[in-house]
């Protein structure tokens, strides 16, 4: 980072450089600056504090050692504030949720309907908390949400309560949204005696998610091309009675460069489905640059491997248990039925777990920043 910074500076003459990006770097070269005499500092009175032999120089020199770190610790909570804000190099309006069956047959769809109206029922009450408590920088602050595609599931059970889904595709509109749900991408586990099943058998299924970012509107000629698409339309398929079969309604969406597809067919109305089907292609094609540009940088590879691994296992919810367990970092919450309603009025629902996930992975991205010289 400083690198590119002492680069732009010796370039901005001869080319066209971005004076936000210049502006930024040096915030951060401030921080930088500033943390590392605060260290200076310390280091010199920690060593008079282990030399020193008089008496009263001695608790003088513990005074100030106490006052140094102090000073020490507040520089590197500013120069981290300003690491993590500038090394993600593309922002976003918004998240696109890709909630898919896994193993469990009828039971992972119905476990995929809770999941999805737990989501939907937590930004609503996150939104509406944070406008009642006058709090714009909350997270959920500003958030709201639209069902983009649902494929209903067949499923008899023996309370007749609840929809199920093989697949759903939620929008999530509003700031900081992909970067606090991209945390949930990955496998979810539930373990509960299935309402599909007489025997009273504990059962354990599972359903993925996939995170995308929503792109920024004037940063959309960025990503896509509209020349690279090839656009479908068609006859919608399923029930809908008359209209769907005398319509074609359909879209499909083909990004030829990397094969990319999408298909919508939701809506009765062609322009609505091409309107979700593009923003789904330009979420996927926006997922393929961030992930690109995470192989190419060994600081951010190192930082997020754990949680962007979507194969990897991050949570279970256990019914019989009453409690939610997040693997990445082994912490347990109970009330299970409150956790998926989307209440956390306690403090320990769904908006905790987000929370302590971005702390840990902040505090391994900012270590990993340090140490990387080609970085700083």
């Amino acid at each position: 980072m400083m690198a590119e910074r002492e680069k732009l500076l010796e370039n901005m003459h001869a080319t066209s450089v971005p004076a936000q990006r210049i502006k930024d770097l040096e915030a951060v070269h401030k921080a930088w600056t500033a943390w590392s005499e605060r260290m200076r500092s310390l280091q010199e009175t920690q060593k008079l504090f282990e030399t020193e032999k008089d008496k009263d120089l001695l608790e003088m020199a513990e005074s100030e050692l106490a006052s140094v770190r102090e000073e020490a610790e507040a520089r590197y909570e500013a120069l981290k504030r300003q690491i993590l804000t500038n090394t993600r190099s593309i922002k976003s309006k918004g998240a696109i949720m890709e909630l898919k069956q896994g193993v469990g047959g009828q039971e992972s769809c119905l476990f995929l309907g809770e999941m999805l109206r737990m989501y939907m029922k937590f930004c609503e009450t996150r939104s509406q908390r944070a406008l009642e408590e006058n709090d714009p920088g909350m997270l959920g602050a500003g958030w709201s949400t639209e069902l983009l595609a649902a494929t209903p599931a067949d499923v008899s059970t023996t309370s007749g309560s609840g929809d199920a889904f093989k697949e759903a595709i939620l929008q999530v509109h509003g700031p900081n949204a992909f970067e606090a749900l991209r945390f949930e991408a990955g496998v979810h586990r539930v373990q509960r005696i299935p309402a599909t099943q007489n025997l009273g058998k504990l059962q354990t299924s599972t359903m993925a998610i996939i995170v995308l970012p929503m792109q920024e509107d004037n940063d959309a000629k960025d990503i896509i091309d509209p020349k690279d698409v090839r656009i479908e339309t068609m006859r919608a398929r399923g029930s809908g009675g008359q209209h769907v079969n005398r319509t074609e309604s359909a879209v499909r969406l083909t990004h030829e460069p990397s094969g990319i597809t999408v298909s919508m067919q939701d809506s009765r109305s062609q322009h609505q489905n091409r309107t979700k089907a593009w923003e789904v292609l330009r979420a996927r094609l926006l997922d393929q640059h961030l992930q690109k540009e995470a192989s190419e940088n060994r600081a951010m590879r190192r930082s997020q491997v754990a949680s962007a691994d979507r194969s990897e296992r991050v949570r279970t919810y256990n019914f019989p248990q009453d409690r939610v367990t997040d693997h990445r970092i082994g912490v347990s919450l109970s009330d299970i039925h409150g956790f998926m309603d989307g209440d956390d009025s306690s403090g320990t629902g769904l908006a905790y777990l987000i929370e302590e996930l971005m702390a840990k992975e902040d505090d391994l991205h900012l270590h990993a920043l340090l140490q990387a010289q080609e970085t700083i």
